[in-house]
């Protein structure tokens, strides 16, 4: 039986370290929460899990102070709060380690950890050794291996992340609020981080863990908290539930798995369309394999080991110093995104909102962005066409919107990426590279994900799927190719491949050709 019961914890309200109470919040339009119930204990790591859309990300934002609920209260650390704005909550302790970092790149490790609290020589002159010496203290403790006197903008965003957390730590930070904070991290990477969590919650620290990753959310976290459409469905501690149930609560109803879909004999009877020939870059060193028309390839590997370097170089944003790139047959050297939306290869970014989508445009103008010319008669946009277009699509994706005249920015990042899905299909491309499709969006989402893009290889299309999580590749690619350090290191059918054997080859002690 999958329990439902809300559970306060040991402690009450007057010992909470945080204690939200009937919290409510509405927009036009939307009640985005409803008469929500969080008690977090000190030195405790509650999870924050649900679909997106859930609500999660809005209780953060007035537990952090960015938005003030319509009802209820919030109580931090004994004192209710009635002063909401991100200022007031971070002198109270409360701090947010966002998915992406915002930290100030041009400036310096120590400058971003102290920023506003630099140590001046008689209250004047910034004393930096005396700063960097401080930070440099404190990344140790945190066992961090970063140099405080290098720029921010230099970092990998593992590093930035950390960094985020040395600052929120800096500030005595009592409550630390982490948003998908393993999205950007590799298996060893995230070991660190969850060892840094068992350390700080060791020290009094409450954390709060926001993550659609349920194998996390059951190594570290004592309770898990379940939101679905704005309501709480459950708080329970997580010896006393399994992922299934978790799942099934998220969901209202059980999701099925995703099935590998997928001929395995599928590369011998389709021609290729994009083959890899020797391929040399910075990074890239002989990278060699073929993905066919109607074929789902996965590429995987660290952090650093190649494959979005390789699906820069698809998409004309950097030029390969040696090696050959063949697409249906014909060499291709795109000199930009425009030469290789062109010649039919479109490229879904890692992170739709930044670099794939116009945020405050709506959903039909970015769906038909890259077609204006099949909307437009004697140089006259139709906006009548323009709607029926992103209907279709809408539909056919399943996206979730009020409108197509609904800003993008306004949905969650599953639908985000469905929409510049729709946009890569309005462009009628032959080939699509995907980044991290399915990196922060739930568990719906992600089977959606997957539907869509098995049902595009079924209509030819050749797909190269670049993500680092090996897990979900297996669920719905037809094969993977693992890279380490640059290179292929093996190329493999996703149907008698496990994630042991892909993570072995890109961290393992398997050799690798040529080094």
């Amino acid at each position: 039986m999958v329990p439902s019961a809300n559970d306060v914890g040991a402690q009450g309200p007057a010992e909470a370290l945080l204690y939200a109470e009937n919290v409510s919040k509405r927009f036009p339009g939307v009640q985005a929460l409803l008469d929500i119930d969080l008690t977090l204990n000190r030195g405790e790591v509650h999870a924050l899990v649900g679909q997106n859309g859930a609500g999660k990300s809005t209780l953060v934002k007035c537990i952090s102070g960015v938005y003030p609920p319509d009802g209820g209260r919030i109580t931090f650390d004994g004192r209710e709060i009635t002063t909401y704005s991100p200022k007031h909550a971070y002198d109270l302790g409360i701090a947010v380690v966002h998915q992406r970092p915002q930290l100030l790149p041009w400036l310096s490790v120590t400058e971003n950890v102290m920023l506003g609290q630099l140590p001046a020589r008689k209250g004047l002159v910034i004393d930096r050794r005396k700063a960097n010496e401080l930070t440099r203290d404190l990344l140790a403790r945190l066992r961090l291996e970063i140099d405080p006197e290098v720029p921010v903008a230099r970092l990998s965003a593992p590093e930035r992340q950390q960094v985020a957390i040395a600052k929120a730590l800096y500030r005595q930070a009592k409550l630390l609020i982490l948003d998908e904070p393993t999205a950007a991290l590799d298996a060893q990477r995230s070991a660190r981080l969850f060892a840094l969590i068992d350390d700080l919650a060791q020290q009094g620290v409450g954390v709060l863990y926001v993550s659609h990753h349920l194998e996390e959310v059951f190594r570290l976290a004592d309770r898990v908290t379940v939101l679905r459409d704005g309501r709480l469905v459950a708080t329970q501690p997580t010896a006393q539930l399994s992922q299934d149930e978790v799942v099934t609560l998220m969901a209202g109803h059980r999701i099925a798995e995703s099935s590998l879909a997928g001929s395995a004999t599928v590369a011998g009877e389709a021609a290729p369309a994009l083959e890899f020939c020797q391929l040399e870059t910075d990074v890239l060193h002989g990278v060699d394999f073929v993905v066919h028309q109607g074929e789902v390839v996965g590429v995987s590997g660290l952090i650093g080991a190649g494959g979005h370097d390789i699906a820069r170089v698809l998409f004309g944003l950097d030029r390969p110093t040696a090696g050959r790139v063949a697409l249906n047959g014909t060499t291709y050297q795109p000199h930009g995104p425009k030469q290789a939306i062109a010649q039919g290869v479109f490229l879904v970014p890692e992170d739709p909102a930044q670099d794939g989508l116009v945020p405050v445009l709506s959903v039909a103008q970015n769906v038909t962005l890259v077609s204006l010319k099949a909307i437009t008669r004697r140089g006259v946009l139709s906006l009548r066409r323009e709607r029926e277009v992103a209907d279709r699509y809408v539909g056919e994706l399943s996206i979730a919107t009020s409108s197509v005249h609904t800003a993008v920015r306004n949905l969650s990042g599953g639908n985000q990426q469905k929409v510049l899905l729709a946009k890569s299909l309005t462009s009628k491309a032959a080939v699509l590279v995907l980044e991290e499709p399915t990196q922060g969006v739930d568990v719906h989402a992600k089977a959606e994900i997957h539907r869509i893009v098995r049902d595009l290889a079924s209509r030819g299309k050749a797909v190269m799927v670049v993500s680092t999580d090996i897990r979900d590749l297996l669920q719905f690619v037809d094969r993977i190719v693992a890279l380490r350090a640059g290179r292929v290191v093996a190329d493999l059918p996703a149907r008698s491949t496990t994630y042991a054997q892909i993570l072995d080859l890109t961290v393992g002690s398997v050799a690798v050709p040529g080094s």
